[in-house]
This record gives structure tokens, sequence and C-alpha cells, in this order.
């Protein structure tokens, strides 16, 4: 089955008015979910491909499928930059580009008018706030991190809680994505220039250190690499941990299944990945793949990382208070 996807809003009915910059893969999630939304109006987008073939591809998706929307009151731009940006007096900017995640480049968007900007990838910059699932930050500018380093947290959040964590080693097994090669081409990081489309490819992942910047307690006891595999959707963090106590099959499927909300699911249904196609979860705990021996336990838990992220981006579009 196709899940439906359980939006996450914490303030009462209003309407934001809401521009992207950047309409890639994250861009036209995040647009597929606020034009299905009450609260939410797309009113611009900026991207520097032309408005016909972003509608295309808004409209036509491989692996989605199809989407009917009406675009007529949604302006579109093809600006190189943030500070060139005019999206007519927008509250919220998703900046979906990948590129600009700089307080310096951000604070354009405020400065013409948004009252938040949500950045789709992880920031250096510590001006910039992180901010893990369904939290509400403070913030006017905020990154919501990585698909990854959010299934990693909700997975760590649940133990930590219920059996304490001495450490945690993690593999994101990842769809690719367009940063990669269909055939073998130079990249910097070598192993990605290989071809996506036949091997599975060992990359590194900023998973654990976004982990950290959510939650400090797990500096020292978290690492991570990541794998990237031949689909084109959908992932499995498979994490495995050092707990404080001895524990079983059991108690940790009761654990997961009893902290379930918005962005944590639970299942007990045996899945594949094109199972999970379409979900707005963060996690979904798979309890057939839990394993424990005495104080180690392995957790997998799957993840629709094009809309499950961008369920996160969306929920994050709300004016700070």
């Amino acid at each position: 089955m196709r899940y439906n996807s359980p939006f996450y809003f914490d303030a009462e009915f209003w309407l934001a008015t809401i521009a992207i910059n950047g309409f890639g893969r994250i861009g036209r999630a995040c647009a597929r979910i606020i034009l299905r939304s009450p609260t939410r109006k797309l009113v611009a987008v900026n991207d520097l491909a032309d408005r016909q073939t972003l509608e295309y591809l808004l409209r036509r998706d491989s692996v989605h499928g199809g989407f009917e929307a009406a675009l007529d009151g949604v302006a579109f731009s093809s600006a190189p930059s943030p500070d060139l940006c005019d999206f007519g007096g927008a509250e919220i900017v998703l900046d979906c580009t990948g590129v600009f995640t700089r307080f310096s480049d951000l604070k354009a968007y405020i400065d013409r008018g948004a009252k938040r900007v949500v950045i789709s990838s992880p920031s250096d910059d510590n001006q910039v706030e992180i901010a893990p699932p369904l939290s509400a930050p403070k913030a006017a500018i905020v990154s919501a991190g990585s698909c990854t380093a959010h299934a990693l947290y909700l997975l760590c959040g649940v133990l930590s809680a219920r059996f304490g964590i001495k450490g945690v080693l993690a593999t994101s097994i990842h769809s690719y994505t367009s940063d990669q090669r269909l055939l073998d081409s130079r990249n910097a990081e070598p192993r990605r220039g290989r071809s996506s489309a036949i091997n599975l490819i060992p990359v590194v992942t900023s998973a654990a250190k976004n982990l950290i910047r959510y939650d400090e307690s797990y500096r020292g006891k978290a690492a991570a690499i990541g794998l990237r595999v031949p689909t084109a959707d959908i992932s499995l963090m498979r994490a495995v941990f050092l707990l404080e106590q001895a524990v079983d099959q059991a108690e940790i499927n009761a654990a997961y299944e009893g902290a379930q909300n918005a962005a944590l699911a639970f299942s007990r249904e045996p899945k594949v990945s094109t199972d999970i196609i379409g979900s707005a979860a963060s996690a979904i705990i798979d309890a057939s793949l839990t394993m424990c021996c005495r104080n180690l336990a392995s957790v997998g838990a799957w993840h629709d990382n094009e809309t499950g992220f961008a369920s996160r981006m969306v929920e994050l579009a709300q004016i700070p208070t």
C-alpha cells in the first residue's frame, strides 16, 4: 500500500504563503504537499529552468506518479541567487537548491520580507539553526538537516529515553540521487563518480554529524556511513545500538510502537522499498528487522527520502513566534 501523508501542524488553522527556490526533487515534493494542504498556499517558484519544463516535471513523476494541480496563481522566475529573488511578499521561503546554506546568503530572503526561511540541506553555519523532526524552532532561518539524520534521530530518541544509549553505528542504505552519475565519470569523491544504476556505492554521510547538532548528548557516541543503491526512491536506515541494559526484540519493538507520531511509524507487515513510496514518515520501524543480543540491538527503519523529508520541511513552514 502507499501511505497517506499525516500532516503535522501545531498552529491553529491559518494560511501561510510560501515560495520555493529550487524546483528539483525536494522542491517538487514540497510543492505537492503544499498544493494539497488547506493551510499552505504556494505563491512563487524560482528555478533556472523554464516554467513549461517545471510544470511538466511536477505533473509527471516517474516515482510518485501523476499530479494535477492548478498553478495559475503561482509566479515563476529564474533568479540566480537569493538577493535577486522577488517572491511578492511570500511569508515563508523554502530554499531547496542545496546551494545556499550560509546565513549571509539566506538573510536576503528576510531582507525582502520573508518571515521564515527553511533550507533543504545541512549547514555548517552556526547562525543557521538546525531543526529536528517535529520541533518548533524560534529562529527565522532554519535548516531541516537531512532525511538520514531525521531517521537516525528518531531511532536514537526512543531507545535513549527507554534503555539508555552508550553508542550507535548506523548505515544509511539510500537510493541514488540526481548528483550521482548514470555512467562512470570523474568526481571529487571517486566512488560517487561510478555508475549509480549498476553499483552499490559506499559514500560519506552527514547523518551522525547532524544528529549531534540536533542533540549534543550524542557527541562521541555516534558514527554513520552511507550506501547508495540502484533504486530511484526509498531508503533504509540500519542502526546497531550499544545500550545500557540487556534487551530483547519484543521490548525494542514495543518501545517504538508506543512512541509513534507524525514522523515515526511502526509496522509488523513485511515490506519492500516500493511499499514505502509516498509515506510522510521520516522513519517506519520494520519490526521484523529488529535483532538483539544482550545489550546490543539492531533496528531497521524505512523512509521515503523525498516525501518524508519534504513533509518535515513543510511542517517548518510556520511563522516563528
